[in-house]
């Protein structure tokens, strides 16, 4: 293969990491039309030049684009906050009764709480999940009657999103959503503000919201009081807050829209 080809397909390796974010080598390969062998070399060429890191199984630009700041990869997140998220999920089963239709959301808390309900399989059981979460749909197989709503996956939440997935949720009624989310937004007029990091996703859950009898935020303390990208939602939605610990401001503003407080005993 000539040189200029071998240039143009460094370039086209460059301008998919930025239109798509990091990608994993067999996707390149597969992009580009090249053995896996001859993408492998692109990329230690694009690394030894500076303009890529490689990361476990793929590569991404090396100076990450805005959406890969805005969107936490869904591992990292995993190990923030672990213990917070284990008693606020474990509390938050004290929301739910048997027979009840239950909404989880997508995210790392959103596991946490099906990982909890993995532990109670006398109440889980008699309950009806509806998820667009991959790794909530993971941990519930088998635990109890669930559905699972299709879209376009999203790789930083592991969620189904997209029209088809806006669809879905609207044709159902649901008892309680329990809702995750970025940030809790204290800065807007009223009450605070519940955001997310990706519109699509955020347009999701003000969906599920419109079909909800009730929803219960679930967020740990360190959520609270960084503005967000996309609202969704605002306090005066909710009729609970589960979280580990909430910071007296955050209490105060919860209350004052209506809101109970719900902490770990």
């Amino acid at each position: 293969m000539t040189a200029p080809l071998a240039e143009e397909r460094l370039e086209r390796i460059l301008h998919l990491l930025a239109e798509r974010g990091p990608q994993r080598t067999t996707a390149l390969t597969e992009a580009l039309g090249v053995s896996g062998a001859t993408t492998r070399r692109d990329l230690d060429t694009l690394a030894g030049r500076g303009l890529i890191r490689k990361v476990h199984g793929g590569a991404a630009l090396a100076t990450p684009t805005p959406a890969e700041h805005q969107d936490q990869q869904y591992r990292d997140r995993q190990q923030q906050q672990p213990d917070a998220k284990t008693r606020l999920a474990q509390a938050a089963l004290g929301l739910l009764t048997p027979g009840m239709t239950l909404y989880l959301d997508a995210g790392t808390t959103a596991r946490a709480v099906a990982q909890a309900l993995r532990r109670t399989p006398q109440l889980t059981r008699t309950l009806r999940v509806v998820t667009h979460g991959l790794d909530v749909a993971y941990e519930l197989n088998g635990e109890c009657p669930l559905y699972v709503v299709g879209g376009e996956v999203y790789g930083s939440t592991y969620s189904l999103t997209g029209p088809d997935a806006l669809d879905t949720v609207r044709r159902y009624r649901y008892d309680l959503f329990l809702v995750g989310c970025t940030s809790i937004d204290a800065a807007p007029p009223g009450p605070p503000a519940l955001t997310n990091s990706n519109l699509v996703e955020a347009q999701l859950k003000t969906a599920i919201l419109d079909r909800a009898r009730h929803a219960a935020l679930i967020a740990d303390h360190s959520k609270w009081g960084h503005p967000g990208f996309a609202t969704f939602a605002h306090a005066g939605d909710l009729s609970h807050w589960v979280t580990d610990a909430a910071p007296d401001e955050a209490r105060a503003a919860f209350t004052a829209a209506g809101v109970r407080v719900v902490t770990p005993a």
